[in-house]
């Protein structure tokens, strides 16, 4: 199978006025991740380490002290709607 012609689903422009609501509602649904979440792959090219395997790693050890947190957010990608995993700081709360 060849990508060639490949379109992103989210912008193709359409005329059936039932397809074009559903597009709409997707496109409702994708979420952007704050200032400060990025994926696996984004820290790993952010602290320049050339395998996320290695990223994951810190990450794991970063989320076990306390100095990041993992949330899930719907985002495009090329083609589709996926649910993907950012890891960002935590939220400042106050303490009791």
């Amino acid at each position: 199978m060849s990508r060639k012609g490949t379109k992103l689903l989210y912008k193709r422009t359409v005329d059936d006025p039932i397809l074009r609501a559903v597009l709409a509602d997707i496109n409702k649904s994708a979420q952007t991740p704050p200032p400060g979440f990025r994926t696996r792959e984004q820290w790993a090219k952010h602290w320049r380490i050339g395998n996320s395997a290695h990223a994951d790693k810190y990450i794991q050890r970063a989320i076990k002290i306390g100095k990041l947190v993992r949330r899930d957010y719907r985002v495009v990608t090329k083609t589709r709607l996926r649910l993907m995993a950012h890891f960002g700081p935590p939220s400042k709360s106050k303490a009791p």
